[in-house]
């Protein structure tokens, strides 16, 4: 069965390099262009293996969106991958329940590796 990846952010560009890595490597990809867009789809069933989740988006922010998901689902592992890689921020990140803060762009290698970590080898 085809591990499925939700990749949060609210930028194309971003959403489209990180799918390219995620299916070159055998994961499924869902998008999701906002956190309440995020939220919806898990509360509509979406049952990913980990989730990548940009920091700095309009409305719900990553933050905002990263405490809803530990709650939602705590078991849930979620990676941001984020520009403000300031030391207050990953402090933050990883105190709301981050699993692991990446920088962005991330490197491919980066990715898969922390995906290994949060939810086992492909």
């Amino acid at each position: 069965m085809e591990r499925i990846v939700l990749v949060v952010d609210d930028s194309l560009v971003a959403r489209l390099g990180m799918k390219n890595i995620l299916k070159d490597s055998g994961f499924g990809v869902a998008e999701s262009a906002s956190g309440e867009e995020a939220l919806e789809r898990i509360d509509g069933g979406l049952e990913p293996a980990a989730v990548l989740l940009d920091l700095t988006m309009p409305g719900l922010g990553g933050l905002e969106t990263l405490r809803e998901l530990r709650r939602r689902r705590p078991g849930l592992p979620v990676l941001v991958v984020t520009a403000d890689v300031q030391r207050r921020s990953v402090e933050d990140a990883l105190s709301a329940g981050a699993f692991e803060v990446l920088r962005k762009p991330a490197e491919r290698e980066a990715v898969l590796a922390a995906l290994s970590r949060a939810a086992g080898p492909t």
